[in-house]
């Protein structure tokens, strides 16, 4: 079932769009956050890199449900579950210093994160059926990183100790309750009547799966390790901090542009070029960080065009799928998204240590490269795999 046939396609995908951004405030909060306060208890790095890591395994092993989950309960009802008890299991971090109930608390809020990305993204492509589907898909996730990008800010703002960015992140996902409130007759059923072309899927999938993972493994990375790599560069803390910000404005910056271009096009030479910039980027960062006024743009369009490989492939999916192929297209989606986020900092720990600071861009080359190839051999073997032409 897509969205109402009265609904124009941008006004239809406004409402999730919103849910997912004011949702996006809260773990732009967390992430940080979380690892903050555990550092401040003196807790061994190790320990909160485990303890972090529980929210991408609790979306691993929860987003396979979400088709089951659907057989019980409407997405919407879903949707709120997750959004309501996000807040309070925030809330619980906030007051408890237990770290074993961190943990389980930890994987929790993956499984219901996992479960408003999914039926959100779902949500998103069937009301962005047509021809402005790229760019209704990138606005997505330029919208979303203005979201992550501003949990910092209400850190940065608020000042180290104070209780406003907790109560941000617990507030956030019950605010994202009110657009899905007012939008609930919006929301599709995320089922199809007829059968589900399961060889169609697979294929599509098996080509579609790679780049995600580059994406993944690069939105797990770079947070983790870029402030390290300016670091070891020679730039200042304030400046290997401000790289992260730079990353953010190029993703809410320079998406739109190349879901304009898959819409004008077609979605393959986009992802194409998204692929291509997310290597050229890595491969060029260590020789371009002793050039300033080459750098800070380099970073920014690098985070911008390499991150909009994501929405692409969103667009790819979607077309000619809806109801329940298009949901287990976007299930197959987060679970090798978070796969992409438990193995991928491990990794350029790895390369770090083997190569030194430049292992963190060569380890992101490695995959963005064996992607393209991928994307490439698909469409000279069968283009219908990788999008129709225009």
């Amino acid at each position: 079932m897509t969205a109402p046939a009265t609904a124009r396609p941008g006004l239809a995908a406004t409402a999730p769009i919103v849910v997912i951004a004011v949702f996006g405030v809260t773990f732009g909060i967390t992430y940080p956050l979380l690892a903050l306060l555990l550092e401040q208890r003196g807790l061994p790095s190790g320990v909160i890199g485990v303890n972090s890591a529980m929210t991408p395994l609790g979306m691993v092993l929860s987003a396979p449900l979400i088709p089951r989950l659907l057989r019980v309960c409407s997405p919407w009802r879903a949707m709120v579950t997750a959004l309501v008890a996000i807040a309070v299991l925030i809330a619980v971090l906030a007051v408890c210093d237990d770290l074993a109930l961190w943990f389980v608390v930890r994987f929790a809020v993956g499984s219901c994160a996992v479960t408003m990305f999914v039926l959100g993204e779902t949500w998103i492509s069937e009301a962005a059926a047509g021809p402005r589907r790229g760019r209704l898909l990138t606005a997505y996730t330029s919208v979303m990183a203005l979201g992550f990008a501003l949990g910092p800010a209400v850190m940065a703002v608020s000042g180290p100790g104070s209780p406003v960015p907790l109560a941000v992140a617990v507030a956030g996902p019950l605010l994202a309750v009110v657009p899905l409130w007012v939008a609930r007759a919006q929301v599709p059923r995320m089922v199809s009547s007829g059968p589900i072309p399961v060889r169609s899927l697979v294929t599509r999938l098996s080509v579609l799966l790679v780049p995600v993972l580059s994406v993944s493994v690069f939105d797990g990375v770079t947070p983790q390790f870029l402030p390290g790599y300016m670091l070891s560069e020679g730039l200042s803390p304030r400046l290997a901090a401000l790289s992260l910000t730079v990353v953010l404005a190029g993703q809410v910056l320079f998406q739109y542009p190349l879901g304009r271009l898959a819409d004008r096009m077609n979605p393959r030479s986009a992802l194409v070029l998204s692929l291509s910039a997310g290597a050229a980027g890595a491969l060029a960062l260590p020789w371009a960080v002793g050039v300033p006024w080459l750098f800070w743009p380099l970073v920014a369009v690098w985070g911008g065009l390499a991150f909009a490989g994501y929405p692409l492939v969103l667009t790819i999916l979607g077309e000619g799928l809806e109801g329940s192929s298009l949901l287990l297209g976007n299930t197959a989606f987060a679970i090798v998204w978070g796969l992409g986020g438990i193995a991928g900092p491990p990794c350029s720990g790895v390369a770090i240590d083997w190569l030194g600071p430049a292992g963190m861009p060569l380890s992101l080359a490695t995959l963005w490269l064996p992607a393209l190839a991928v994307i490439a051999v698909a469409r000279l073997r069968d283009p219908g795999t990788v999008g129709p032409h225009r």
